[in-house]
């Protein structure tokens, strides 16, 4: 296999913090299996990052097992026959690391090759927690692994709520960059006509930071003609996030 970057970061540069990397495949495989390296696109398990093998009743005692709690009821609410299709499996096999802010994301799609492989071998769903999001083998096929071309999108959730904070405004916001070493997205107090515009300069700054560019603390945005602040704000431990956040609020 070629030892050339097939997924570039091209406007890389260190941030200092560490990508995060998690996912969960539910399913029953064989006792003993292996993955063709070639036809799945993978190098194999990245340094830092752990595969590991669970009974599902044994791993459902665990307080961080997805399919129960807050990720739970939403994965239901989703796709409740996936979520049965899930809960009745067998076993559960955990991807889960941290990497040095990679200069390129080859570690990913390593990880992509691994899951896609999985799925062919006998896993039914795969959890990402980070997008509070669950496939199907098919589903998770199509989306990840059909081509091999890198997008954002693939991996990163962009949502749209109503604003708590802002009477008859919506929030935009995103949870999934810390996969890549960034801080997600929060746009406030947004009007319903404006959702679109939000959405979008929510998607370029992921593209941005996936594509390895930072923001810093301070950054000003041109929205509607006003200059807006994005500031870092938040934690590792915000369950909004499961990460930093640059935080915007849209001019009145």
């Amino acid at each position: 296999m070629t030892t050339s970057v097939q997924w570039p970061r091209p406007q890389w540069a260190d941030g200092g913090e560490q990508a995060f990397l998690l996912w969960f495949v539910f399913g029953d495989f064989d006792a003993e299996f292996s993955i063709d390296a070639a036809r799945y696109r993978t190098r194999g398990t990245p340094p830092g990052v752990e595969i590991v093998r669970y009974v599902n009743r044994e791993l459902a005692k665990w307080n961080g097992y997805p399919l129960a709690g807050t990720l739970g009821a939403l994965l239901y609410e989703e796709n409740a026959r996936l979520f049965e299709r899930a809960k009745k499996a067998g076993e559960c096999i955990m991807l889960r690391g941290a990497l040095d802010d990679p200069p390129d994301l080859d570690a990913l799609r390593d990880l992509v090759g691994t899951i896609s492989a999985l799925v062919d071998l006998g896993g039914v769903a795969v959890v990402d927690p980070q997008t509070l999001s669950m496939f199907d083998a098919d589903e998770w096929r199509r989306r990840h692994f059909r081509g091999d071309a890198f997008a954002a999108r693939d991996h990163v959730l962009i949502l749209c709520d109503q604003d708590e904070r802002h009477d008859g405004r919506l929030h935009v916001h995103t949870r999934g960059l810390r996969k890549f070493a960034r801080p997600d997205v929060s746009i406030r107090n947004v009007p319903p006509a404006a959702a679109n515009e939000a959405g979008q300069l929510a998607e370029r700054f992921v593209d941005f930071q996936a594509a390895g560019g930072l923001v810093a603390d301070g950054h000003i945005v041109e929205i509607d003609g006003r200059e807006v602040v994005a500031r870092v704000a938040g934690g590792y431990d915000d369950p909004a996030f499961n990460n930093r956040h640059l935080a915007l609020r849209w001019p009145d």
